[in-house]
C-alpha cells in the first residue's frame, strides 16, 4: 500500500467512542459503518447493560475490557431484530476485532481476565464466546496453548480426573456458573442432555423418587424454577447433574482449544474418577468427535441416572431424630446421613473405632470403611444413628477448636481430626446398596445406556483397586457395582505413571473438589493440579482454568519434586576432582551437611569450636557463659587464631536472657562491623516475635551477617519461621528442627507430626534450609532424613533434610572439655527407641530424664544422683503455686541440704569452721572466706572454676 492509499484508508475510518463515568473505549469504525455504530451506541447507553455492570467496588469503575465486552454482547443482541440493509454482523466484527487485538493480543481471552473478579470474568468470557459463535470465527490464530505443546514435545504429561458427590451441597451453583458463562458454546449440549434427562424421570418408578421432574435447562433458566436444596441432593437428581456438570466442563475444554474431543482425550496419559466420577472418565477416555461425545454423554448420564434411582429406592432416607440433627449440626459435624467423612486420623485409628462402635450394633446397623481418600482422609458408610454414635465416641478424643496443647507431651494430647456427614442420600459403596445394581442393569439394558471397554482409547483407571478399566468384560455393570457396593481407594486409583507431571480436574467443587484432594495426597511429588473447572484459584498450589489456554511458555507451572530438588547429590569440582555432597546447607555454608549445635558449655571452649571448624564442619560458638563484651572478644579472637584464614564465626544467644543479649548482640554486629568474620547468628530457646526477628534479621544483614538460625518448637513456631522467611526472601533462614527426643532442651513435640505437617509450606520458602536434629549419631540412623525416606512410613513423598545437627553425640569427642567420667556416662546411658522418649517425663528412660531447666523448659540429663535430686525437686517443689514454694523448702531444709552435700555437683555453702552446714547469717567473715575458696578454688588443678576469679 502507497502512502496515499495508507491515508485514504486511515481517513476511511472514524473513532467510536463509548463511555461509562471515567472509563472510555474507542473503536475505529469504517464510514459505511458509522450509521450503524452511533445508532448502537446509542442504544446501548440508553439500556441497563452498563448500570448493571459489576463495577469495581472501591473506584466504582468498569474497566475497559468489560465495556468493550459489554458492548460486544449487547451489539450481538440486538443482530436478529436489526433490519436488513444495515450491515449490523460487519459491526460486530469489527467489534470483535478490535476486542481481539485490543485485550487479547493473541493469546487466550480467559488469561485476559484472570486478574478480574469472578462475575466480570464471566461476562466478559460470555461476551466473547457469543460473539465468535455468532460470526461462526474460528478460534484466533495463535500459538497452541503452552500446556499442550509441553505434552507435545514430551516434557509434560496430563492425566484426568473426575469428582463425585458430596464436598458440596450447593452443587447446582457450579452447573450455573459454566452455563452462564459459556451458554454459546455449550447450549445445543445441554438442550440436548437435559430433554434426555427430563425423559427418563418421566417413568412411573422413576417419579416416586423425583416428583418434582429433573428439568435441568428450566432450573437453569430461572432461580425461581429451582426446586428445594434437599430435592437437589437427593441421588437422582444430583448423580446426573453432577456428572452433566463435568461433562459441561469437557466440552468447553474442546470448544475453546479447537480440538475434535477425540484429539482432546488423546493428549492424556489416562483418567480416573471418584465415586461416580468414574462413569464420566470413561466418557473421556472413549469420545472421538463430537457426535460420539454426545452419545456417550446421553449415556452416562442415563446410567448415573439409574443408578441414583435405584440406589434411592433401595435404601429410603430416614427422619433424623431432631436431638441427633441438634447435636450434630450444634458441633458443626453437619445432617447426619448415611455417610460420614473422616480427616486427619490414620486408618488404622478408623478401623480400630469402627470397630468398636460395631460391637454394640446389630449385623443389620452395622457400619463399614468405604473410601480411602488419602493417608488420613476416610468416609464410613452405614445408617446415619450408627455413624453418630461412631462421631460420639470420635468427639471424646477431639481437640476443642483454640486449645493450645504446645506444653502438653504429644503422646497426651488430644487430637485434632474433623468429623462431618456428607450432604448425601444414599449408603453408596456398601453392601446396603447390594440389591441396586441388579434393578439398576435392567433399566440401563432396556434403555441401550451400557459403555463399552472397547471404546476406551486411553485407560481408565478403576477406583477401588487402579486396574484399568479397558480390561473389563462387563464394563458397565463394573461402573455401576463401582458406586453401589464397591470402594474407593484413591491411593490406588491415582497410581499414575511417573511422566505425568499435570493433573487435570474436570470438577466438581473447584478448589474443594477432587483436585484438593489428589493435590494433598500427592504434594511433593511434582504434580501440579490444574482446576479445568474454575476460572479462580485461592489455593496457590492449584492452577486455575487458564492455564490450560495460555499460550506463553513461562506460564506452564511445575509442582515441586520434594527428592528430585532436595535429596543430596554428590557433585565432583572441577578444580581438584574431589568429591562433595551437594544439598542447600552445603551451598549456603561451603560445608558438608552436618553441623555441631551450640550447647553450653560443650561449644563454648575455643579449642572445640576450632577443632570442629579446621575439620570442615559449621558449628556454632556457644553465647552461654560469655558475661562480658570482652570475654566473647577474646573467645572470638582465640578461635580465629587456632583456625585457618577465611573461616567465619557463627554465635547461638538465647534472646529470652535479656542480660546476656543485650551483651552479645551489639558485641557480634560490632566486631562485625570492624571486619572480624562473624557470619551467623543463631537464635536460641525459641522463636522472637515476627517484629523482633525481622529487626534482627534487617540489622544484622546491614552489617554483612550472612544467614540466621531459628529453632522453633512447634508447629505454630514453625508457621511462625516461614512467616519470617517469606517477609526477608532474600536472606538464608536455617530452621533448626528437634522435636522433643534430643538431647539438652526440648520441646514437648513429636519429632515427626510437625514437619509432616508444614513441610510443604517450608519449601514453598526457597531461603529456608531445614536442619534436622534429636539423638542422630550414625549412618542409620542418619541417612533416611538426608534422602527423605524417613516420611515413606507415613504415606507421604520422600521429605529430605538439607542438613543434620549434632549435639550430644559430639560432647564425647576426644576434643570436647568434658571430663573423662562424664563422657564415660553419656556412653553408659543405654538410651531408648525414639517412640518412647516420652517416658523420660516420669523418670529415668534409658538412662536419661526429663527435668525442668532455669528456663523454665523441659531438658533432658542424664539421670544421675543429682539429676533424680533435681527432678524430685520438680516433682513434690517446683510443681507448686509460687506461694507455696517456700513453705515447702522450709519444710524439708535439713534433708535438701543433706541431698545437695550428698548428690549434687553444687553443694550447700553454708558452713562453719568445724564442718557443721549452716545459714550464711550464721557464718563469721572468715568462714565465708574460707568457704568461697572451697567452692571456687580446684586446689588439685591449681585454678579457679572460671577465669575472671
Amino acid at each position: 500500500m502507497t502512502g496515499h492509499q495508507a491515508k485514504t484508508a486511515a481517513e476511511a475510518l472514524r473513532p467510536l467512542n463509548i463511555r461509562y463515568s471515567t472509563t472510555e473505549l474507542t473503536v475505529l469504525v469504517a464510514n459505511e459503518l458509522w450509521a450503524a455504530a452511533e445508532q448502537l451506541r446509542e442504544q446501548f447507553q440508553a439500556t441497563t447493560w452498563i448500570s448493571s455492570a459489576p463495577a469495581d467496588a472501591e473506584s466504582n469503575e468498569v474497566q475497559p475490557i468489560e465495556l468493550a465486552a459489554r458492548f460486544l454482547k449487547f451489539s450481538v443482541s440486538q443482530l436478529p431484530a436489526q433490519p436488513e440493509g444495515l450491515a449490523w454482523e460487519d459491526l460486530v466484527r469489527v467489534l470483535f476485532k478490535h476486542f481481539r487485538e485490543t485485550f487479547l493480543r493473541g493469546n487466550d481471552v480467559h488469561v485476559a481476565v484472570e486478574s478480574l473478579a469472578q462475575p466480570v470474568r464471566q461476562v466478559i468470557i460470555n461476551a466473547y464466546y457469543s460473539a465468535q459463535v455468532l460470526l461462526a470465527e474460528p478460534e484466533q490464530e495463535s500459538k497452541t496453548p503452552a500446556l499442550f505443546a509441553r505434552v507435545k514435545d514430551g516434557s509434560a504429561g496430563l492425566f484426568a480426573v473426575f469428582g463425585g458427590q458430596g464436598n458440596v451441597e450447593e452443587y447446582f451453583d457450579e452447573t450455573q456458573e459454566v452455563y452462564d458463562t459459556y451458554e454459546p458454546l455449550v447450549r445445543d449440549f445441554a438442550e440436548k442432555m437435559s430433554a434426555a434427562l427430563k425423559r427418563a424421570a418421566r417413568s412411573p418408578q422413576a417419579q416416586t423418587v423425583c416428583p418434582k421432574g429433573l428439568d435441568i435447562m428450566t432450573w437453569l433458566a430461572s432461580s425461581d424454577a429451582r426446586p428445594d436444596l434437599q430435592y437437589l441432593l437427593s441421588v437422582p437428581i444430583s448423580l446426573p447433574i453432577v456428572g452433566f456438570t463435568q461433562l459441561l466442563h469437557v466440552l468447553v475444554l474442546c470448544k475453546v482449544t479447537g480440538y475434535t474431543p477425540g484429539e482432546l482425550a488423546a493428549l492424556f496419559k489416562g483418567a480416573t474418577g471418584h465415586s461416580q466420577g468414574i462413569i464420566t472418565s470413561v466418557v473421556f477416555a472413549s469420545m472421538t468427535d463430537i457426535d460420539s461425545f454426545y452419545s456417550l454423554s446421553e449415556k452416562a448420564l442415563g446410567m448415573l441416572f439409574a443408578i441414583g434411582m435405584h440406589a434411592q429406592l433401595a435404601r429410603p432416607p430416614t427422619t433424623t431424630n431432631p436431638a441427633i440433627l441438634e447435636d450434630s449440626l450444634e458441633n458443626a459435624e453437619g445432617t447426619p446421613g448415611p455417610m460420614l467423612s473422616i480427616s486427619r486420623l490414620r486408618q488404622s485409628d478408623v478401623e480400630k473405632h469402627i470397630e468398636a462402635t460395631n460391637r454394640h450394633l446389630p449385623a443389620d446397623r452395622q457400619i463399614a470403611l468405604s473410601l480411602i481418600n488419602g493417608p488420613r482422609s476416610f468416609v464410613v458408610t452405614g445408617p446415619s444413628q450408627s455413624l453418630y454414635g461412631l462421631n460420639l465416641s470420635l468427639r471424646k478424643l477431639k481437640a476443642p477448636p483454640g486449645l493450645d496443647q504446645n506444653r502438653v507431651p504429644f503422646s497426651q494430647r488430644k487430637l485434632q481430626f474433623s468429623t462431618r456427614f456428607l450432604p448425601i442420600t444414599a449408603p453408596f459403596h456398601s453392601e446396603y446398596l447390594a440389591a441396586a445394581p441388579e434393578q439398576a442393569m435392567q433399566d440401563i439394558e432396556a434403555n441401550g445406556w451400557q459403555l463399552n471397554a472397547s471404546d476406551m482409547q486411553i485407560p481408565v483407571l478403576s477406583g477401588d483397586d487402579g486396574s484399568d478399566l479397558r480390561e473389563e468384560k462387563s464394563l458397565t455393570r463394573k461402573l455401576v457395582d463401582s458406586l453401589c457396593v464397591l470402594p474407593v481407594d484413591w491411593t490406588r486409583a491415582t497410581s499414575i505413571d511417573q511422566s505425568v507431571t499435570h493433573v487435570v480436574d474436570f470438577g466438581p467443587g473447584g478448589v474443594s473438589g477432587i483436585g484438593g484432594l489428589t493435590n494433598r495426597n500427592k504434594e511433593g511429588t511434582g504434580l501440579r493440579v490444574v482446576l479445568a473447572g474454575a476460572l479462580e484459584s485461592s489455593n496457590a498450589d492449584l492452577s486455575p482454568k487458564s492455564a490450560l489456554f495460555d499460550t506463553r511458555e513461562s506460564s506452564v507451572v511445575f509442582s515441586q519434586n520434594w527428592q528430585r530438588d532436595y535429596a543430596p547429590r554428590l557433585v565432583r569440582c572441577a578444580g581438584d576432582n574431589s568429591l562433595h555432597i551437594d544439598t542447600p546447607m552445603s551451598r549456603l555454608l561451603g560445608k558438608p551437611p552436618v553441623m555441631v549445635a551450640g550447647m553450653t558449655p560443650s561449644t563454648i571452649s575455643a579449642e572445640f569450636v576450632s577443632a570442629v571448624m579446621r575439620a570442615g564442619y559449621h558449628i556454632e560458638l556457644s553465647g552461654g557463659g560469655h558475661f562480658s563484651e570482652p570475654m566473647l572478644r577474646d573467645k572470638v579472637d582465640k578461635i580465629l587464631k587456632l583456625v585457618d584464614p577465611g573461616l567465619g564465626i557463627s554465635i547461638n544467644s538465647i534472646y529470652i536472657n535479656p542480660f546476656l543479649w543485650n551483651i552479645q548482640y551489639p558485641a557480634m554486629k560490632a566486631m562485625r562491623r570492624e571486619g572480624i568474620p562473624m557470619e551467623g547468628l543463631c537464635i536460641g530457646a525459641g522463636v522472637p516475635s515476627f517484629e523482633v526477628t525481622n529487626e534482627i534479621i534487617e540489622s544484622i544483614r546491614e552489617v554483612g551477617f550472612r544467614h540466621i538460625g531459628l529453632k522453633p518448637g512447634s508447629v505454630s513456631t514453625i508457621r511462625l519461621v516461614i512467616k519470617i522467611a517469606q517477609a526477608n526472601p532474600d536472606f538464608p533462614i536455617m530452621l533448626q528442627w528437634t522435636g522433643g527426643r534430643g538431647g539438652g532442651h526440648h520441646s514437648f513435640e513429636d519429632f515427626h507430626q510437625p514437619i509432616l505437617e508444614t513441610y510443604g509450606a517450608i519449601r514453598a520458602c526457597k531461603n529456608i534450609v531445614l536442619v534436622a536434629g534429636s539423638g542422630f549419631g550414625g549412618v542409620d540412623d542418619t541417612l533416611p532424613y538426608l534422602t527423605g525416606d524417613w516420611s515413606l512410613r507415613f504415606d507421604c513423598a520422600p521429605m529430605p533434610f538439607d542438613g543434620i545437627l549434632f549435639g550430644s553425640r559430639v560432647m564425647v569427642a576426644k576434643e570436647g572439655g568434658a571430663s573423662d567420667a562424664v563422657k564415660e556416662a553419656i556412653v553408659a546411658a543405654a538410651g531408648i527407641d525414639d517412640s518412647e522418649w516420652e517416658q523420660t517425663y516420669q523418670g529415668p528412660a534409658g538412662g536419661i530424664v526429663t527435668v525442668l531447666s532455669e528456663l523454665g523448659e523441659p531438658i533432658h540429663k542424664i539421670a544421675t544422683r543429682g539429676v533424680m535430686f533435681w527432678k524430685e525437686l520438680d516433682d513434690t517443689v517446683f510443681s507448686l503455686p509460687r506461694d507455696k514454694r517456700l513453705p515447702a523448702l522450709l519444710a524439708k531444709k535439713q534433708y535438701i541440704i543433706d541431698r545437695l552435700n550428698a548428690d549434687f555437683q553444687k553443694p550447700w555453702f553454708g558452713r562453719k569452721a568445724n564442718g557443721k552446714t549452716a545459714d550464711l547469717e550464721e557464718m563469721t567473715y572468715a568462714e565465708v572466706a574460707q568457704r568461697l575458696l572451697q567452692v571456687l578454688y580446684i586446689s588439685h588443678q591449681s585454678r579457679w572454676i572460671d577465669v575472671t576469679m
